[in-house]
């Protein structure tokens, strides 16, 4: 079915047949609504809040008895690999690679795709659906992370959590828009998200422009002005963070991928047929 057709059949947006196309941004934030209601009892909600969940639990465990300076590096260790380097962007490849392979393999996209409205809408809809669960879920586990730890009084716990909340709500977007880019266009792109991550993290422990390369070396440099002498020493010693990035230039990486990479799957998603393994229409 080409992007310009429209149906009057059921679909997940589907009013009583009509003969025209809704308005795009009324079809945007119907879809957007629809996408979250799913969301809400999907199992990759579920995934995402093990995903999150992790640090938080772990964090209770280290907390018991253990040294103010110990609970400080822990809390830095786990914002600096397990939160930036694995959760933001894991999150984002979770709630990116949910549309549209997925559906079309489950012979459900057709609902998505006979609607009366263009398919960058339907696109656009649910981005912005992933995007608003990731803001609400990234500084909620940044803050369960930072809840049971006692770093000592010497440390600004505030402006650390309050920073690296902020990094993550900036970095999302980036990952959101390249992972959702990558699932326009392969069916596999879960698969090759996580590899992407790996080779990522990996890259990011570089010294040298090759980790420059790499999103979450713009997250890590956010964290470096709020971050106590401990912190800048984990920066420092394991993650390569010994020249950071300004904020400025940060925020204009995450912008620049967040809004090419989005803009180009909504163009793809607009001329590709998408059809199921087993021959279902797409």
């Amino acid at each position: 079915m080409s992007a310009s057709d429209a149906g009057t059949v059921d679909s997940p947006i589907a009013t009583p047949p009509v003969t025209r196309r809704l308005d795009a941004v009324e079809s945007v934030f119907q879809v957007m609504l629809v996408t979250l209601r799913r969301a809400l009892r999907g199992k990759r909600l579920v995934m995402a809040g093990a995903l999150l969940a992790l640090p938080s639990i772990l964090a209770w465990t280290v907390a018991r008895g253990r040294e103010p300076a110990m609970q400080e590096e822990f809390l830095y260790s786990m914002l600096t690999f397990y939160q930036f380097g694995i959760a933001v962007p894991g999150l984002a490849l979770l709630m990116a690679t949910a549309f549209p392979w997925p559906e079309s393999d489950e012979g459900t996209l057709t609902y998505w795709f006979t609607a009366p409205v263009r398919r960058w809408t339907i696109h656009l809809g649910r981005i912005l659906a992933s995007l608003l669960v990731g803001i609400v879920l990234l500084p909620l586990a940044i803050l369960a992370l930072a809840l049971p730890l006692d770093p000592g009084d010497g440390v600004a716990l505030a402006g650390a959590i309050r920073t690296s909340a902020t990094a993550t709500m900036l970095a999302f977007p980036a990952y959101l828009g390249f992972f959702t880019l990558m699932s326009t266009w392969t069916r596999r792109g879960l698969i090759a998200g996580v590899i992407l991550i790996m080779i990522e993290n990996s890259l990011s422990l570089v010294t040298g422009n090759l980790a420059r390369m790499t999103i979450v070396f713009y997250v890590r440099s956010l964290l470096w002005p709020a971050a106590s002498p401990v912190g800048r020493s984990v920066l420092e010693r394991a993650a390569r963070i010994d020249d950071p990035a300004t904020p400025s230039t940060a925020i204009g990486i995450f912008l620049a991928v967040a809004i090419v990479s989005i803009a180009l799957s909504l163009v793809i998603v607009e001329l590709t047929e998408y059809r199921g393994k087993h021959g279902q229409p797409g």
